[in-house]
């Protein structure tokens, strides 16, 4: 008769195959999909880098794949290649996002001196495509990639409210949506457009002048979360220093295990919670 521990992993085993193969593939080809989707938001649309969202995917799979195999063979833990694999699969979220973020503060810290360069243009008597022209050629940085593929569209025949429409979704900044919302109301109604322009940068000026003081008045509470999620880290360092045997004990005993799992879901919780308090939007 088999041993009862070896029956209870093999009937979970059992199910968790049969739970994967009855709902997990719909889960996978779903988050599978929406990978790519955010690949090619960010590569291809935001960062206008030509890659293919589907070798993107298959390059982080196959460095996680990686990653999980070199950390086995090196301690011969199958549990140590699983964690690393997991850290792994979250850094290309991570870099991607990172890549994102840079950009956009890039491209809104300048779009104060574009508007001027454009309003510039106009008061020397060039229209506003040819002040863009003026801004794209001039220009360096994701504000000249942004500016040029616009006028490429335009070129090719779309309508220039359409082509800063297209081109404020495809940044994703409320300062560019503002922007161009507000030329193409000038473009509507008329006037001096290099009055306009300086206007618009004006009022985006102001807003980034908010935006910074309440960045530097939020800046010690989220400081303090990052603070807090990192100390537990580096207690369990010391203790783990000082006494090997008995903090080994909360990764080796199921109890030290279920404790670890709440003090890590409660430090995230708490992390996740200052920073969404934290983060005033304008």
């Amino acid at each position: 008769m088999p041993h009862p521990t070896l029956l209870l992993a093999s009937l979970l085993t059992f199910a968790s195959v049969y739970l994967f193969v009855r709902y997990g593939t719909a889960w996978t080809i779903a988050l599978i999909e929406r990978q790519e989707q955010a690949y090619d938001r960010v590569l291809r649309r935001q960062l206008l880098i030509d890659i293919e969202p589907r070798t993107a995917l298959a390059g982080s799979a196959g460095l996680i794949l990686i990653a999980g195999v070199f950390t086995f063979l090196i301690t011969a833990s199958f549990l140590a290649g699983f964690l690393i694999a997991a850290i792994a699969m979250l850094l290309p979220n991570l870099v991607v996002r990172h890549l994102e973020t840079k950009r956009l503060q890039k491209l809104e810290s300048q779009l104060v001196d574009g508007l001027t360069t454009l309003a510039s243009a106009a008061r020397a008597g060039l229209n506003l495509v040819q002040s863009m022209e003026l801004l794209e050629r001039n220009a360096v940085g994701p504000i000249k990639q942004e500016f040029g593929q616009l006028l490429r569209e335009y070129r090719l025949g779309m309508d220039l409210n359409q082509a800063m429409q297209n081109t404020s979704n495809r940044i994703g900044s409320q300062l560019y949506r503002l922007t161009f919302t507000a030329i193409q109301m000038h473009r509507l109604r008329g006037g001096d457009t290099a009055q306009s322009l300086d206007r618009i940068a004006e009022s985006i000026r102001d807003i980034s002048r908010l935006e910074g003081k309440l960045d530097a008045l939020t800046s010690q509470a989220r400081y303090q979360a990052s603070f807090m999620a990192m100390m537990p880290i580096v207690f369990l360092f010391l203790l783990w220093s000082i006494d090997p045997q008995g903090v080994g004990m909360l990764f080796s005993e199921p109890a030290g295990r279920m404790i670890l799992l709440g003090v890590t879901v409660l430090i995230v919780v708490a992390f996740v919670w200052i920073r969404k308090i934290m983060a005033v939007d304008i």
